[in-house]
Parts: C-alpha cells; structure tokens; sequence
C-alpha cells in the first residue's frame, strides 16, 4: 500500500502524536514513558506514519530562517509554552499534510507575534498609554494600536478584562474581534472570542457593539448586561453580575453546568487534552474551584461525582465511569 491508498490520519491520532512531541521534549524522560511511546507507536500503522509525520513538521518548524519566525517555531513545539489552540491547530496541519502547510504557517506568525499574549494557565495584567487597564485570561493573545487618532485593541484569541475609568484624552476605546467592533468611553467590561462569535459582559459603563455586517446598526450594551454576537447581531442576550468575572479572581465557578461544558472550561487552564466519557457528558457539576491546580480540581470533581481519573499521559486525561 503506498502513502496515496494509506488511511487517512485522524484528528485524534495527529493530536496523541503532537502530545507525544511534548512529552519527549521534557527533561528526564523516564524509561516507562519512552516504552509508551513506542507501544503507541506499534500499535496501529496510522500511528507510525503519524509520528514520522510529526517528526517531519517539527523539524520544518525548527529551520523556518526568518527571525521573526524562529521563536514561533521553537516555542510552538516546547512543552512550556505550549497552547491548547496551537496544539490543535498543529495537529489539524498534521492530519492535512504538508499540502496545507505553507497556507496555514502565516496564522501561526501572526497568533505568536501578538504584542501581548498569555500562555495556558497564565493571567497577565498590564496598563496601556492611556491608563486602559487590561487583564489577559488563559491562552489569550491582543494587538494594541496606539495612535494620535486611534485608540484600538485587536483581540486575536482568547479572553480579556478592559477597565478605562480615565478618560484623559477624550477618545473613545476600539476593541475589534472577529464578528465585529466595541465602542467604550468608561466603562469596565470582558471580551471573549468565541468560534463563530464573540461574547460581552459590561459590569460598568456603557459601550456600544458593531457587527461586522450591520455597522449602521450599533446595538447598545449597559452595565448588567451579556452579550453573543457573530457577523450579523445579537444571537443571546441576559443578565449578568456587576461583579468582575470569576476568572479574574483566579477562580473557576460551576452552577449546574454540564460535565462536558466544564472539563472544555478547564482545559483552557491546562496544556493538553481533558474530556469525559460520552455517557457522563450531561452529569452536572456546581462549585467553585481555585484555578491554581487544574489537577486539583479534576481530581476533587471526580471525587464527588464518584468517576475515575484514566490518565493516557500526563497531557491526555478523561474522566470514566467508575469501576465497582
């Protein structure tokens, strides 16, 4: 069977061999996770061709020459900076093969020379030149642009908190996301880039939200008040706290949310894959969790859910039905 008749590599075998990249970067390699590694390999033959494909684009990510690009190599492949998006953006390049290769290196340069970014499990907070305040969640990443006339933040990925109580100069903030533009003078709000859409918290303030496909038709957001909205309006809106976002207090909080909704929430402070088993994707989970050991709360939830933790490698975790 040559490489043209040989079975496709599914997203989830290319994802398992961009996580066993991760793993062999690490120092001390033990012994039983090199054995692993190789039974993985040997276990199918979709498995071998997947790491030789891995192999393959590590290395081509390892001699890109430019100087802005060298970082974005090095970076995207070592497990400590390693991001949830990237990994699955990597793992889509290696199921589609070197063909989609060179359409798809020029998001890469542009997501990893954002002027800000934070890695998974990093918050990071910064002030801007018009004393705009700016809290990044997990795996976020903006572009600011700071001018004479423009006062414009990009969000590219990921979550952020935006406090302007300083009006100092007059001009209003522009933050674009992919669906549209937000419009705020003083205000205190959250944005969110979803796939597909874009979601607003205001908890002071006012802003106004653009659709990329209705600016003439501006809709107005008060304080109190959650918005998702894509290219052509609103598509949700309701009552939200006043209070800052619980991310922005290091906390993860859970009222009745669906098991499957929650472990997606949660892997976003966590490199590597997190699920459950199909059959518990609707157990609810309600509590409040502090964000500073994803392991911990994993560990608690499946604690009181009675479900057992089955750990593939330190980067693949799922939560099963417990054996009695």
């Amino acid at each position: 069977m040559n490489a043209k008749d040989s079975p496709a590599i599914s997203g989830d075998v290319a994802e398992q061999a961009m996580h066993w990249q991760l793993e062999l970067q690490e120092q001390d390699v033990s012994e039983a996770t090199l054995a692993a590694w190789m039974n993985w390999r040997q276990t199918h033959p979709v498995h071998e061709r997947a790491w030789q494909r891995a192999e393959a684009f590590a290395q081509r990510m390892s001699d890109i020459r430019s100087s802005g690009q060298r970082p974005l190599a090095h970076a995207t492949l070592r497990p400590t900076l390693s991001r949830r998006t990237a990994l699955k953006q990597l793992s889509v390049l290696l199921a589609a093969g070197a063909a989609t290769w060179s359409l798809k290196d020029t998001a890469f340069v542009q997501d990893w020379s954002a002027d800000y970014h934070s890695r998974i499990g990093e918050q990071r907070r910064f002030t801007l030149a018009d004393n705009t305040q700016v809290l990044l969640n997990t795996d976020s990443a903006i572009n600011v642009v700071f001018e004479r006339e423009t006062r414009r933040i990009k969000l590219l990925r990921g979550e952020m908190l935006i406090t302007r109580d300083n009006l100092a100069d007059g001009r209003l903030l522009s933050v674009d996301t992919a669906e549209g533009r937000l419009e705020a003078a003083l205000a205190r709000f959250s944005v969110r880039q979803r796939a597909g859409f874009t979601q607003v918290s205001v908890y002071q303030g006012t802003l106004v939200i653009n659709p990329s496909l209705q600016p003439r038709q501006p809709i107005a957001l008060q304080a109190g008040e959650h918005v998702s909205f894509n290219h052509q309006g609103v598509i949700a809106r309701q009552a939200v706290a006043r209070t800052p976002p619980a991310w922005s207090q290091g906390m993860l909080v859970a009222q009745g949310q669906r098991l499957a909704d929650f472990l997606d929430d949660l892997s976003r402070y966590r490199r590597g894959h997190l699920g459950c088993d199909p059959t518990l994707a609707d157990v609810r989970v309600s509590g409040t969790f502090p964000l500073a050991s994803s392991e911990k709360i994993i560990f608690a939830v499946a604690d009181t859910l009675q479900l057992d933790v089955q750990q593939f490698t330190r980067y693949w975790v799922t939560l099963k039905p417990r054996m009695t």
